[in-house]
């Protein structure tokens, strides 16, 4: 008989298969899976160089899969010198300024200072205002130092004096289109220092110093590292010519490059599909995404190993600047909020961009956070499928706040999906809760999968959302938050649906479920193991689960 490269035995295999059935051991060659059964079974692969893993009766599931992830930023964020403001403990100006003033006195001539995490309402003097923070809150400790700094949604920016002063920015710099984003200027006309959207950040950020390409190296090994500890084997990262400069380049092409350039040395430890950022500048427009999407083929490398690495989806913002709770105000008509014109206008527009992308043969991952927003891309689909039907796309909406069970049917009768953020539910519920108690259908992730919405689960990361799969599932099938606040726990998730979230259904929507997202024969030798079983632990323990081991490609990219 052949022999296993690894087998692991003695476990509670769940295989998450059509069945959900479970065995005790799993026998691997060559970093794919070659059987799975009774321990008796598969003792027979075991040989002289055979790695054995005993997993002591522990629960072993299929690696995890980040639906939803900026992951390069997210990996430069936790590099030593930036700035995280996520913290409880960033309620006061008093304490940001401290800590941005310490980093300040230790740059170098020519640095910047970068940092992430706050949020402007949570903050006591911004709050008593009734305003955002502003170039002059940071310019006391930050005078020749140029500064920004992002509030935790990613979607704003604020910088101080010195870095609109390097960008050329200031009262007589012009007004930019709301497709790109918009800045905030005083009444005499004056920037703010505050850039909302990525086309605006762009401005800003394209006179910052990019990060070099080691340091996107790194910051790829230090996220993939951080995924591998949560049992993730497989993420998504948004990446492309519309975010050439945000971030110090971490949203930009160089990056692709550089994943492939990683994974024929043989230095990922997470598999990645990348969706592209094609709009030109940032801007959120037809010309602008559908030019952006034709000249992809000359900027982004061959893919050699597609099971490593690949490109397939185009990812373009709809309702930019947060979700929208009453389905009502749809945010399409607001004159700041990109995609520029009236409602019928920009229904019209998004639609045509998406028919179009239909057309070339791209999967479309759109970022949807009010239901006006779902509701335009949701008509533009199903148009798109009669226009050009038998496509196997899979198109998906990101975020996805205010589904209705009527929006929900509609996305599963054209084959729509979801990529949600379980764990930022948890948080918006706290927000939000006499609102979203009294709601039926918010969050009522079991309903739309019974449907036949392909549901998804991911992080958002560097948002201050936990990466954590286990504490998404534990909200799925608790609706409690962390506060303790239960909202109607009738609509709880069961729990094989919801690991299906973050492993099944999470390959399928990258056109993977062949290679992965389960333990079955031919498929990746992908796994983790955790100390506790989610599938029979009390509800209220699921996300304290911890990962003991986790394998990706036959090899141990973590152990706790």
């Amino acid at each position: 008989m052949v022999k296993a490269d690894l087998v692991i035995k003695n476990g509670k295999i769940a295989t998450v298969d059509r069945n959900f059935s479970y065995v005790e051991a799993v026998a691997c060659r060559n970093g794919y899976i070659i059987d799975r059964g009774a321990n008796a079974e598969i003792e027979a692969y075991i040989g002289p160089d055979t790695k054995v893993i005993d997993a002591l009766g522990r629960l072993v599931l299929p690696a995890a899969n980040d639906s939803h992830i900026h992951a390069t930023h997210a990996g430069y964020t936790l590099s030593p010198t930036f700035l995280d403001f996520s913290g409880p403990e960033y309620t006061t100006m008093d304490a940001i300024l401290s800590k941005l003033k310490e980093a300040c006195d230790k740059a170098v001539p020519g640095q910047w200072v970068f940092g992430c995490g706050f949020v402007d309402s949570s903050i006591k003097e911004l709050a008593a205002e009734n305003r955002i923070m502003n170039r002059w809150d940071l310019d006391s400790v930050s005078k020749d130092v140029p500064v920004a700094l992002t509030e935790f949604s990613l979607h704003s920016m604020v910088c101080n004096s010195k870095a609109l002063e390097i960008a050329g920015i200031d009262r007589n710099y012009p007004e930019i289109p709301a497709s790109v984003g918009y800045i905030d200027r005083d009444e005499s006309g004056e920037p703010l220092g505050r850039f909302h959207e990525w086309g605006a950040q762009n401005l800003l950020c394209e006179k910052c110093p990019i990060l070099s390409d080691s340091e996107i190296e790194d910051s790829i090994r230090r996220i993939q590292r951080a995924l591998n500890a949560e049992g993730i084997t497989s993420h998504e990262d948004i990446l492309g010519e519309g975010g050439e400069h945000v971030f110090r380049g971490t949203w930009g092409t160089r990056p692709i490059h550089i994943y492939e350039k990683m994974a024929e040395r043989g230095e990922l430890t997470a598999r990645v599909s990348i969706n592209y950022f094609s709009a030109i500048g940032g801007a959120e427009s037809y010309d602008s995404i559908i030019r952006g999407t034709e000249r992809i083929k000359d900027s982004i490398p061959e893919f050699k190993d597609r099971n490593w690495v690949k490109g397939d989806t185009i990812k373009f913002f709809v309702d930019l600047g947060g979700p929208t709770w009453q389905r009502k105000e749809t945010r399409l008509n607001e004159p700041r909020i990109a995609w520029a014109g009236s409602e019928d206008e920009v229904r019209s527009e998004i639609a045509r961009t998406i028919c179009e992308l239909q057309r070339m043969g791209w999967q479309i991952g759109v970022h949807t956070c009010g239901g006006g927003a779902m509701d335009a891309c949701t008509d533009g689909i199903a148009l798109a499928n009669q226009l050009y039907p038998g496509k196997d796309l899979r198109h998906f909406l990101i975020h996805c706040d205010d589904t209705t069970l009527e929006g929900a049917a509609k996305m599963a009768k054209n084959g729509i999906g979801q990529a949600l953020q379980p764990v930022a539910a948890d948080i918006i519920f706290a927000w939000n809760t006499p609102v979203l108690t009294a709601k039926e259908e918010v969050f009522s992730f079991q309903a739309y999968t019974d449907m036949g919405v392909n549901l998804t689960g991911g992080s958002d990361a560097p948002c201050p959302y936990p990466m954590n799969w286990r504490k998404g599932v534990q909200f799925c099938v608790t609706r409690t938050t962390s506060a303790g606040y239960c909202a109607r726990p009738d609509l709880v998730m069961n729990r094989e649906d919801a690991v299906r979230m973050y492993t099944i259904n999470g390959a399928y929507q990258e056109h993977m479920e062949h290679v992965r997202g389960s333990i079955e024969i031919n498929k990746v030798a992908d796994f983790q193991i955790l100390d506790k079983d989610i599938m029979t632990c009390p509800a209220d323990e699921i996300g304290s689960a911890k990962v003991v081991i986790t394998i990706c490609g036959g090899r141990v990219v973590y152990e706790a």
